[in-house]
């Protein structure tokens, strides 16, 4: 055994004492840390919220639950500083409200020039696992886009994918097949699905999307549908039909979605401008409403929602609750930087900026969890280039926490990962992959 001598034990001291902090200094402020989870509300089962300081400093944690609040003292230090700031302990509120176990989601590069490498990815949220449903090399380099899974089964689910031989793949307990919907019906392909909660129907909207590109302001891209139409699909006999009832011509109808019960498709309308580029900014959507009963249709829609200077995407309702996104005109909100939620209670039709969530920038697509208690939405608040995933509690009276990004292993992979999410959907168990079973369609 080897044993200090006295002497060089004394100097090993000495040399702790000069390396050690001299002094803490305690501070009534709570730690800059990012991502900011200070204040947030998580499920008990998520994973850990793990996050640096802002300014790189060095630090340590001291973690203390009471009751249903965990708090964390943060101590921080510069290298070779001996002065450590320790400050104010910052509360995380767990709820006891469950969460779905898994979020679906395209990861795709925030361009407009290529989709050769895209796919369907599905997280775990109570730990860091993330695995690939499906990609674009399944299907010969060809988009996949457009995912659902009917009210968050993971056992079914549809997506469609573009190129040589695509359209709309749907899988049913992992056994996929796919069907080219403009063959099937009225000569329409399916974009933007909403599948019933029966489990029967499926409506779409068929759009002609392009995209221009403006040379002046910050806006980069302006994506837009030259026609758009709802169709509605039969699973049980893939016939598929139009929703004629949703609008007229002259007029634009997408992004259709479904009320929890089935009794009613919410989607949004606009009429057409007579120069859909330079007249773009007169483009605005209303949100629209459809009785729907045994395989019909009501003769009439009803406009639910309707504001001059704003224009409605992707209604999305849980109960009395709808959370939609409004822009200042247009269908597309991911590149409009004005983009906000919208919070609508159905029953007294009143509606308000969902504040709680909203940032100085883009926040766009949302999905509720299975039991209306949590909400995943996309933003682009920490870069403006892509958009990233938060997590919201609602407590079902009107009411949302505090957002948290979702988290990751390394705080420094939010940075690092160079893709945007898209489209995050709740799911209630692993969908596993269907990257073997989509490589044997389009191998046909």
């Amino acid at each position: 055994m080897i044993r200090f001598s006295w002497p060089l034990a004394a100097l090993a001291t000495l040399m702790l004492a000069a390396c050690a902090p001299e002094a803490i200094e305690d501070v009534e402020e709570y730690p800059p840390i990012r991502p900011d989870y200070i204040g947030v509300t998580v499920p008990k089962d998520m994973a850990p919220l793990r996050f640096e300081m802002r300014d790189g400093r060095s630090f340590r944690q001291v973690r203390e639950r009471r009751g249903d609040t965990l708090f964390i003292t943060v101590s921080a230090w510069k290298k070779g500083d001996r002065r450590v700031v320790r400050y104010k302990a910052f509360p995380i509120y767990i709820s006891s409200d469950p969460i779905d176990p898994f979020i679906a989601y395209r990861l795709i590069e925030p361009n407009y020039e290529s989709w050769k490498d895209i796919g369907i990815y599905c997280r775990e949220l109570s730990s860091w696992r993330e695995r690939a449903i499906v990609t674009s090399k399944a299907s010969g380099g060809g988009c996949v886009n457009c995912h659902h899974f009917p009210s968050g089964d993971p056992s079914r689910m549809i997506f469609h994918a573009r190129g040589r031989g695509g359209g709309t793949v749907f899988s049913d307990n992992g056994n996929a097949r796919i069907l080219n919907l403009a063959d099937t019906g009225p000569h329409r392909q399916g974009t933007y699905p909403a599948w019933h909660p029966s489990g029967r129907y499926i409506a779409f909207s068929s759009n002609t999307t392009r995209q221009s590109f403006p040379i002046s302001g910050s806006q980069p891209i302006e994506v837009y549908d030259l026609e758009s139409d709802l169709i509605y699909m039969d699973v049980q006999t893939d016939s598929v039909r139009m929703i004629p009832q949703a609008g007229g011509p002259g007029q634009l109808e997408t992004f259709p979605a479904w009320s929890p019960d089935g009794s009613t498709l919410y989607y949004c309308r606009a009429d057409a401008v007579p120069d859909v580029i330079s007249d773009r900014a007169d483009l605005h959507y209303s949100l629209m409403a459809l009785d729907f009963e045994e395989g019909n249709f009501a003769e009439e829609p009803r406009e639910v929602w309707s504001e001059a200077a704003q224009s409605v995407s992707f209604p999305r309702v849980y109960g009395k609750w709808m959370l939609f996104t409004a822009s200042a005109y247009g269908t597309f909100p991911i590149w409009h930087k004005e983009a906000d939620l919208m919070l609508m209670n159905l029953e007294d039709g009143t509606v308000r900026p969902a504040d709680e969530l909203n940032s100085d920038d883009t926040e766009s697509y949302h999905s509720w969890s299975s039991n209306g208690r949590w909400v995943v939405f996309s933003s682009r608040r920490i870069d403006g280039r892509y958009t990233r995933l938060y997590i919201a509690h609602f407590d079902g009276e009107g009411h949302f926490g505090k957002p948290f990004l979702l988290p990751q292993k390394k705080p420094a992979h939010n940075d690092l990962r160079l893709k945007s999410y898209n489209i995050p959907e709740f799911v209630k168990g692993n969908p596993g992959s269907l990257q073997k079973q989509t490589s044997k369609l389009f191998s046909r």
